[in-house]
């Protein structure tokens, strides 16, 4: 077996022209070429699809029945094809309770390993609660008891009488009524003294010691109805000086005095009722000396007497009702009223509608109201709202208590809470209200019963000690630390050795595939494409399978250049563990390393798909077709090609940024210049770049209500024209979204359909070529060309629509035709056709050129958003902004644009990007390329490390500056790659 590969014979997926392609087993193969060349469709849409369709034809009937609908991969044969796992760039993940550690299971092993070994501390007190057991008790009394005369008791349980007034009952209900039944030792809610006495007497009980603070005395209850029998008073019951003896013992002291047997049986069954009778608690009474000793054994703290819940796995799920926060439902955070959406322009005043939702005509009443409160109180309505006082402020937003004409705003939006079943009114309270912190947990998610259970400060108190959220706050790195240096029991040891090698493992794996910076606890939605699947990488490491088929999307996304090595020995890793990896990678270090090359091309759509080569780095270099090999010689390399740009003279400023784990940096931005914002992983590139300085500009130019990073000032933003993110999130979500949309081109596509002549006869008007509204549209898949099964507990399986054969429109619209081709044979043509063919229409022309500029020539017109990769989405978004002739002095924020792209496309991309500039825009990257950072004309290095151990400002400047400065990882790799630099005097 270790001789064969899997094979693949002829395949014609997509664009891919007869292809025969082969992957040794247990080897790392990597499949490279120009964006567009067909890797994916051999890769994901062939090989892994196929391994997919085999494993799915091994279930149930059920599911087998939807098989032949499901399109097979258009190909000859596979050969030797095992189990295939796929781990994609993309992050699906939506849901707000999924993070790094419930992806990863670590957040199941702890809960285990909390439960099992964890110390409860009381919430009130901090003292540390144990539960006692019988036996425990029996070890104890039979030291205490020789010597001693004693009764073992049990406090008399039960409820306070109440005064409320029995309901009416009719007569038939009264005769009906049963009296109530008290369990054994037990007296019935409001019960009396006396009635108390005579229930106790009736279930075999002959004696009641009653212990007040200064007396105590044993009534005998077989004179419960003589003259004698002292009066207890009603008090008694509820302050808990009443005890049901359960038996008497007296043992001799002396050197043999331990108890015998029989006498251990005796106690064990007097103690084991006792617990049973007094709901957990039991008292021992020394009749000499008239001193009485309570144990409880509830799971109660000892020295308040607070009740705690027994930990156990759930517990400490926030996904469970036992654990989560009340408050936030165990997530972290809450949706509250925000003061800064309520009033998002505080230089107006009260007159003039400061008060945001108070100026809507459905709610002018509560205007009127509150002009007439602030009169009242001596606010002025023609005061601006940031020149209120605090007071003020208080009394508008919670009322007076003592006017009852305007409650406040606050109360105003919990009055409208009483109609949020209306869609409108949950729209609208919706519209003023942001995310914050949960005043209860402080975004622990959990409640205070699991967050005291520790671990970890059993041997110094709580100084030590961990609860989970604490733990899942830690970053991975800070997690290893702290797992290796717990110190525990013996037993605890023992307890927790498999969780704890589990848990070790999986962080050993997350830190070595490069996400060590990020905690547990942080949200999977939130993660980059790249992060994402590193994460599910580690996860599938710590499985340990073997014999299975690993298929990985560039995994080099977002990593440091310094990180890349790192990445390069999880691959070999999975490889050693018995398994075939094959990787879509265009990164050289990743590719060297491979013991197995596919190169396809030439170019890219229709131009691409055939095999250019494959076999090891050195066939690929002897091969001359190979435009990668070349790059792997060093025959060609990325080098910039326009002229340096001079010292820039305008900048942004950034002080005093503190967010996440920025260490309260300075950060100059050059404008109307390049600028590259690198650092390994997890040093705070995102947070400075998106959450603090493109949200201040956002919340600047377009009043937008995203959070903003923690800063200080912010200076120079009056130098610009607007802001431009562009990232890589998707499109749209609605897969009706495409590339023709979204650049608007489709709108003059089907007007050039509605005027033909067909068209104009039949009365077709552009509405019938939109997949979007009814009219030409199929009716049964309303346009989108497929029908989406429910698998229930499987994937959802897609089948083309029946109706329309998947085409999308009616057949009568498809009898249009533009220069031969239908409005579906449109969508199907790739944009560098599309270019050809409207080479007359100055409008298409334009923008199809601009999708072909970035490098996006490849797709098809109407290839559905959804389909995109993160790269991919991104240049479209650059497309987008290309087309729009009014922009012009805007700063243009790229995350890592490089993504997904071969070397060739990388060199388009610097040539669109240096575009922006040279019509007087600004452009910040965050980037890990090396060969994109050596052609920046300023670079702003983030470090050293990652998480706590980043967040500081190593090194900023022009490229040669950095290249010279020891301090610079970035800088030590710029230098080692020997990049050419202009002398100062070079610089126009």
């Amino acid at each position: 077996m270790a001789n064969k590969s899997i094979k693949l014979t002829k395949v014609r997926q997509n664009n891919l022209k007869n292809v025969t392609a082969e992957f040794p087993f247990k080897k790392i193969s990597v499949v490279t070429g120009l964006s567009g060349s067909g890797k994916s469709s051999l890769v994901f849409d062939t090989l892994y699809a196929e391994g997919q369709r085999r494993y799915v034809e091994s279930l149930s009937t059920y599911t087998r029945q939807f098989l032949e609908k499901m399109p097979k991969p258009d190909l000859d044969s596979i050969e030797n094809i095992p189990p295939a796992i796929a781990l994609e760039q993309k992050n699906h993940v939506v849901n707000s309770r999924s993070t790094v550690g419930t992806q990863t299971e670590i957040v199941d092993y702890l809960r285990v390993l909390f439960a099992k070994i964890g110390h409860t501390y009381c919430i009130d007190c901090g003292t540390e609660v144990k539960k006692l057991d019988a036996m425990t008790i029996l070890d104890w009394a039979a030291d205490w008891l020789p010597g001693r005369k004693a009764l073992i008791c049990a406090p008399v349980i039960t409820h306070v009488p109440t005064e409320e007034k029995p309901k009416k009952k009719t007569k038939s209900k009264a005769k009906a009524a049963k009296p109530t039944v008290s369990k054994k030792g037990k007296a019935p809610a409001g019960a009396t003294v006396v009635s108390l006495f005579q229930i106790l007497r009736e279930q075999g009980f002959t004696r009641v010691l009653w212990k007040t603070k200064k007396t105590s005395e044993v009534l005998d209850l077989e004179e419960l109805s003589s003259p004698s029998f002292p009066k207890v008073p009603q008090s008694a019951i509820t302050a808990g000086e009443l005890f049901v003896v359960v038996d008497r013992l007296r043992l001799s002291a002396g050197s043999d005095s331990e108890p015998d047997k029989d006498t251990r049986g005796r106690l064990l069954d007097s103690i084991d009722q006792s617990i049973q009778i007094g709901g957990g608690k039991i008292a021992f009474f020394d009749l000499d000396a008239e001193t009485l000793k309570m144990f409880d054994c509830r799971f109660a703290c000892p020295n308040c007497g607070r009740e705690h819940k027994i930990p156990e796995p759930h517990l400490f799920s926030f996904n469970s009702p036992l654990g989560a926060c009340s408050r936030c439902s165990g997530f972290g955070h809450t949706l509250d009223i925000d003061e800064s959406l309520v009033v998002p322009d505080p230089s107006k005043t009260l007159k003039n509608g400061t008060i945001d939702p108070f100026s809507k005509p459905s709610f002018s009443d509560w205007q009127d109201d509150l002009f007439r409160f602030a009169e009242r109180h001596g606010i002025s309505i023609g005061k601006r709202y940031r020149e209120l006082t605090a007071g003020e402020r208080k009394l508008l937003w919670d009322g007076d208590p003592l006017d009852k004409t305007f409650p406040g705003i606050l109360a105003c939006f919990e009055e409208l809470k009483r109609w949020k079943y209306k869609l409108h009114i949950r729209v609208f309270i919706r519209r003023y209200q942001s995310q914050t912190l949960c005043t209860v947990c402080k975004g622990a998610r959990l409640n205070t019963e699991s967050l005291a259970v520790k671990i970890g400060g059993q041997k110094d108190g709580l100084k030590n000690g961990k609860n989970i959220s604490e733990v899942l706050g830690m970053s991975v790195i800070e997690g290893l630390k702290w797992m290796k240096g717990l110190q525990l029991t013996a037993g605890e040891r023992k307890i927790g050795e498999e969780v704890f090698s589990q848990v070790e493992r999986r962080l050993f794996f997350l830190d070595e595939v490069g996400v060590g910076y990020l905690t547990m606890a942080r949200l999977a939605k939130t993660l980059s494409g790249g992060e994402f699947q590193r994460i599910n990488l580690a996860t599938q490491l710590g499985n340990g399978l073997c014999g299975t088929l690993y298929v990985l999307d560039e995994p080099s996304i977002g990593l440091h250049a310094a990180d890349t090595k790192r990445l390069i020995r999880v691959l070999e890793r999975l490889r050693d563990q018995g398994n075939t990896v094959v990787v879509v990678e265009h990164d050289l270090e990743v590719m060297r390393a491979a013991d197995w090359l596919v190169e396809l091309g030439p170019g890219a759509g229709r131009r691409g798909g055939e095999m250019v080569a494959q076999g090891t780095s050195k066939d690929l270099i002897d091969t001359l077709g190979s435009v990668t090999g070349k790059y792997l010689s060093g025959a060609f390399s990325i080098q910039r090609e326009r002229p340096w740009r001079m010292a820039p003279k305008r900048f942004l400023k950034l002080v005093g940024c503190r967010e996440n784990n920025l260490q309260d940096i300075e950060v100059e931005f050059p404008l109307d210049r390049f600028v590259v914002v690198t650092g390994v992983s997890g040093s705070g590139k995102s947070t400075l770049v998106h959450k603090t300085l493109f949200n201040a500009l956002s919340r600047l130019f377009y009043r937008t209500t995203d959070s903003v990073g923690t800063f200080d000032r912010l200076y120079g933003a009056d130098q610009l024209g607007g802001v431009v993110l562009l990232d890589q999130s998707p499109i749209g979500k609605s897969s009706r979204s495409n590339p023709a949309t979204y650049l608007k081109a489709w709108d003059e596509i089907r007007r050039l359909y509605a005027n033909q002549v067909l068209s104009l006869r039949r009365g077709y008007t552009p509405q019938h070529f939109s997949f979007n509204v009814d009219g030409g549209r199929c009716p049964v898949c309303k346009g989108e060309g497929e029908i989406t099964l429910d698998m229930h507990f499987m994937a959802e399986v897609k089948l083309p629509c029946e109706e329309c054969d998947g085409k999308r429109f009616k057949k009568n619209v498809l009898d249009v035709a533009y220069r031969g081709k239908n409005v579906f044979q449109l969508l199907n043509t790739t944009i560098d056709d599309a270019f050809e063919l409207f080479r007359d229409n100055p409008v298409l022309l334009r923008k199809l050129g601009i999708l072909r500029e970035v490098g996006l020539g490849y797709l098809h017109l109407g290839q559905s958003a959804t389909t995109l990769s993160g790269g991919e989405s991104q240049r479209l978004k650059i497309a987008a902004s290309l087309d729009d002739k009014n922009a012009e002095n805007l700063l243009y924020i790229f995350d890592e644009p490089t993504t997904g792209l071969h070397f060739e496309d990388i060199k388009k991309l610097m040539n669109v990007v240096h575009d922006l500039i040279d019509a007087r825009n600004s452009v910040i990257m965050i980037e890990h390329h090396l060969d994109v950072i050596a052609q920046a004309d300023w670079i702003i290095d983030l470090g050293p490390g990652g998480g706590v151990n980043g967040g500081g400002l190593i090194a900023s400047g022009p490229p040669d500056t950095l290249a010279n400065d020891e301090r610079s990882i970035t800088g030590v790799m710029i230098k080692a790659q020997n990049y050419r630099f202009p002398v100062r005097e070079e610089r126009r």
